[in-house]
């Protein structure tokens, strides 16, 4: 995981790097949305999406606080860091989906209680595991900051953060790692105020939510960049994306798990 060359494909000179970070830093940082990267700019291989999302966390100032991951279908690369996280019942911002709405994803976040840096040998789901300090409930708010971001590539959202706008961290709970399958079957409760509750059948796109954090840890280990403990790992929405109307105080109940508030501003 080093690196991807594809065939045909030149990897992107610095200064293109560069331009095109300080272009997304600069609508990231202010709320706005604007084009796609020019097409001198446009990342063509993950690589080239991954040095720029990692240039932009640079030019932030402040460490990520965690990460978002996926389990990547191929040769595809799904990791984004997170750099500042909500508390449950407090007000994040976030920009309106396709329907008009803002869109969140329901997930749960991995706390390590101890770092897994680089080293020479892989690490094993037993290692990663014994890593895990807490699970806390989670929302990631969703966003992209190309106006035409149904047009954009896979190396141009993972430049982007991979739709990634903010998350909001509930409490702690209480799991078994132990239960087969993981977490085990439970229902999320949507409320928001002045509508009809909705409930969802909670179902992981990998099946165990923590699939994707034994990949990331792999993926960060070889790029030199590895996890660190106080860090959160979100891995995927357990009912994808929910449309959810700014201004109205919502609560979403994991099962028996606990529950989660929040209420969005649009940007």
């Amino acid at each position: 995981m080093n690196g991807i060359q594809i065939e045909g494909v030149k990897n992107m000179e610095p200064s293109a790097i560069e331009a095109a970070a300080h272009y997304l830093h600069a609508l990231q940082s202010s709320g706005r949305f604007g084009a796609r990267l020019e097409a001198g700019l446009r990342p063509a291989t993950p690589e080239d999406g991954w040095r720029i999302q990692r240039r932009i966390s640079e030019l932030r100032g402040n460490p990520a606080i965690g990460w978002k991951c996926g389990l990547p279908p191929g040769d595809r690369w799904v990791a984004a860091a997170l750099h500042e996280a909500r508390p449950s019942g407090g007000v994040a911002a976030a920009p309106a989906g396709p329907t008009g709405a803002a869109r969140i994803e329901p997930e749960l976040a991995f706390e390590l209680k101890q770092s897994l840096p680089p080293r020479a040998t892989p690490y094993t789901h037993a290692d990663v595991n014994a890593a895990i300090g807490s699970v806390r409930l989670a929302v990631e708010v969703l966003g992209c900051r190309y106006d035409d971001a149904a047009d954009a590539s896979g190396a141009e959202l993972m430049a982007d953060s991979l739709w990634h706008q903010s998350v909001v961290l509930g409490p702690t709970v209480a799991v078994d790692f132990a239960q087969e399958p993981f977490p085990g079957p439970f229902e999320i409760a949507l409320s928001v105020q002045g509508h009809d509750d909705i409930t969802f059948a909670a179902s992981h796109p990998n099946g165990d939510p923590r699939l994707p954090l034994y990949w990331l840890a792999e993926f960060l280990r070889s790029q030199g960049t590895g996890l660190e403990a106080g860090q959160a790992v979100i891995t995927g929405s357990f009912a994808g994306a929910i449309d959810l109307p700014f201004k109205r105080p919502a609560v979403l109940r994991y099962g028996n798990f606990g529950e989660l508030a929040l209420t969005l501003e649009q940007l």
